[in-house]
This record gives structure tokens, sequence and C-alpha cells, in this order.
């Protein structure tokens, strides 16, 4: 069996782990992967192509939502509120040009019913987060099972992507607020390397514009494309010059400026479990209907909260079914609070003063899993583990799937997880 000594050496090797390294990057190793069968992976190859017509309609409709001589009804404002929530005021403009233009890499968290379906728990279209992780669990499954069968993996889909646009540079840029993410981006900088691709990984304040030229650490950058336009606070000048640069034509992104896709709002529109027939009108006219079906099948119930409702009518509607409170705009388990814990009837009350910041969303029983995994000594210990399945799609298909396993049902990346590749079976 591999060894702990063996699939550590990987991360260590990633230089994610190491002198100078905070604590804070460590997780619980395993000799063990996640076991996608020949179905599921058909099943998720299928929902690719849907998520892609349905994140270029979401475009189209926020396109026409944002344009006051376009969409002026209830339902058109509505769909405008949750395409803002969030969003800086820099984006506004740049999100509804290119409409139908869609993330070239699409995170998206799924939870693994007891009934062994998947559901969808967000979709991320604007989040460069998570690709040095799924880079680095592929290594560590290159290791514990070399010849079994599997993903092409993220920088094989996005090399093949940049092939497609006859480039072979790239730059990441990542903001101060960004800093802890560093590490995982270096990750995804080495294995690009590997592959021929020149990226440039730079903080905010190493970019500048000189001269009419963008410029990182005093050279000017060797091409226009660029992984995406991070919210940026302490470069502000930047900010305005590669927006100007955008509307322009003269760069571009793999994952567009589009906050919109990452809002979890934007999944209750899409469910629509209000059965709102002006809202329904609204999304077949942009998006295939079989596609926004096949998509609905794996999003539970999740319902738009704001003042328009009172705590009241949420509890009946919920009338004993468990549902998770969500900030329509967070990351990971932040904003996330379960109707059963104490400070729910709190959190649901603050939503219903707000307007469409919040989305109350049906709870997924999640199934455990039992995973071997190392104790600090290298013995092989065996738990239980609830899982989120992260598929990062590029274009129309499946890139890779990694999980983080954790024995609480509060699912996120912390020291006492488990970070397991995937293979198919």
């Amino acid at each position: 069996m591999i060894t702990r000594k063996a699939i550590e050496q990987v991360v260590l090797d990633s230089g994610l782990w190491g002198p100078g390294r905070s604590p804070n990057y460590q997780f619980l190793l395993s000799p063990d992967l996640y076991q996608v069968t020949e179905v599921r992976r058909q099943e998720l190859e299928a929902l690719a192509c849907a998520l892609h017509d349905c994140l270029a309609g979401m475009g189209r409709l926020a396109a026409i939502a944002c344009d006051e001589h376009l969409g002026s009804s209830r339902t058109w404002n509505m769909v405008a509120k949750v395409t803002r929530t969030g969003v800086p005021g820099l984006y506004a403009g740049l999100q509804v040009i290119k409409p139908s233009r869609v993330p070239v890499v699409c995170k998206v968290d799924f939870l693994e019913g007891v009934d062994g379906r998947l559901y969808i728990a967000e979709i991320d279209g604007h989040n460069k987060h998570g690709l040095g992780y799924s880079t680095l669990a592929a290594r560590m499954r290159r290791v514990i099972a070399p010849d079994h069968a599997s993903f092409p993996g993220v920088v094989t889909a996005i090399v093949a992507e940049l092939a497609r646009r006859n480039t072979k540079s790239l730059t990441l840029i990542y903001a101060d607020q960004e800093r802890f993410y560093l590490p995982e981006f270096q990750i995804f900088q080495e294995e690009l390397r590997r592959m021929g691709i020149d990226m440039i990984v730079a903080a905010e304040s190493e970019l500048g514009s000189e001269d009419g030229k963008l410029t990182v650490r005093g050279q000017e950058l060797p091409g226009p494309l660029f992984v995406d336009l991070p919210f940026m606070y302490a470069n502000e000048s930047l900010n305005q010059v590669l927006a100007k640069r955008y509307l322009a034509g003269e760069v571009d992104f793999l994952i567009p400026p589009k906050p919109f896709l990452g809002v979890k709002g934007v999944l209750a529109l899409l469910r629509n479990d209000e059965d709102d027939t002006r809202l329904e009108s609204v999304l077949h006219s942009q998006i295939d209907s079989s596609s926004l079906a096949l998509l609905r099948q794996y999003i539970p119930k999740t319902y738009l909260v704001s003042k328009q409702r009172r705590p009241e009518h949420w509890h009946g509607l919920m009338n004993g079914t468990r549902f998770v409170l969500k900030e329509s705009v967070s990351s990971g388990m932040k904003g996330t609070v379960f109707s059963d814990e104490d400070k729910f009837k709190a959190g649901l009350a603050q939503a219903c003063g707000s307007y469409h910041k919040f989305v109350l969303q049906e709870e997924v029983q999640n199934k455990p899993h039992p995973f071997r995994y190392f104790d600090r000594d290298g013995n092989v210990l065996e738990g239980v583990w609830y899982l989120r399945v992260t598929v990062h799609f590029v274009m129309r298909a499946v890139a890779d799937i990694i999980v983080t396993a954790r024995m609480d049902k509060k699912v996120h990346g912390a020291t006492d997880c488990l970070q397991l590749g995937s293979v198919i079976v």
C-alpha cells in the first residue's frame, strides 16, 4: 500500500507545506481516492453542456435586466438586483458586455445526498481559487493510482483552450485579500510551465501601466490574456486601466468579469421555486428549456429571501423540512446557518430585512463515506466523512473532480479535512 511518506513528499515538493508556510495549509493525508462511476461521469458530462447553456443565458438576462431601456418590469428589476448584489461598481458595465461569454473554467460544489444523487450547493463562475488544489490532488492521485482512468485535469484542459486561442502566455493577478491563496496559485503556475505555458503570478501592487503598456515588476507583460479580474482595492488605477482595455477589446480573461455568476441568488432565479410565471417566461426567453430542466434536477429547492416576505412565511414554507440560510455572496461555510441551529431565527430575521442578499436552500442530507487516513506517525486509520465534491468544468466538459471531506457536516477546507483526488471506475 502507498505510504504516508510518498504522498507527503508530493505536497512538500509542491511548496504548499514546508518551512515558512502557515500551519493553516495543513490537511490530513489519505491513501484513498474518490471513485466516480462511468455512469456518473456521463451524467456530469451532460450537465457540463447544460451548465454552459444556462450560464450563457444568465449573461444575456443580466444584460437585458441592467439596461433600463430593455428590462423595466418587476421581474426584470428583480433579476437586475440579484445580478448586482455584492458587485463593486466597476463591474456594473463590464459584466453585461459580451453577454453570452461564459467562464472558461467554472467551479461547482456538489453535495452527495443519502439517495446517492449529486446536488449543487454552489456554482462559482467567478473564482480562480481551487485551481492549485485541483492540480495538487491530481499529482497525489498519480502517485496513489498511476495507471487508473481519470479525468484530464484542469491544467490539461486549460492548455487545450490556450492552444485554441494560439497563445502560450497568461497572467494571474491576485489581490491583497487573496494573498492566502498564493501557494496554490504557484502550484498551478508550475504545472502550466511543465506543459509549456508561461504564466506570470503577480500581486496587484506589482502591476502598473507605463507609456500605455501594462507592466509587471517593471517589465512589459508578454500577452493580453489574464486568468481573471479580481476585486482590487489597493491598486484602483490598475482596476480602471484593465476595465478600459477590456471594454476596448485589448485584454481578455479566462474567467470574464461577471461576478454575478458566483452569486447564490442566481440559483434561486434558475430554480424559480415560487413558480413565478413571469420569471419562467423570462428564463425560457434566453435559456434552452432542456438545459434548464437538466440543471434544475441538481439544484435543491432555493428561494430568494428579501423584505417582500416576513419570517413567518418561510417558517410556514419549511414546515419541518430542514433548510440552510446562505448569504448570496460568501465563500465556503461563511454566512451559512442551518435551520436546526440556535442562531437561525435571528439570521432569517436579518435576511428578511434585506433585499435579495440571502437565499434559503433545502438542506441536502449529506451521505457519509468511509475513508482511510494517516495519522502523524504514518498509521492508517479509518473514519466516516462528509463530502464536498468540487467539479471543475472547462467549457463543455469535466476537467477534474476533487473532494474535500470532514467528519462534520459543515464541510470546508481545514487542517482536519481530507483533500482527495478522483478516479473513474
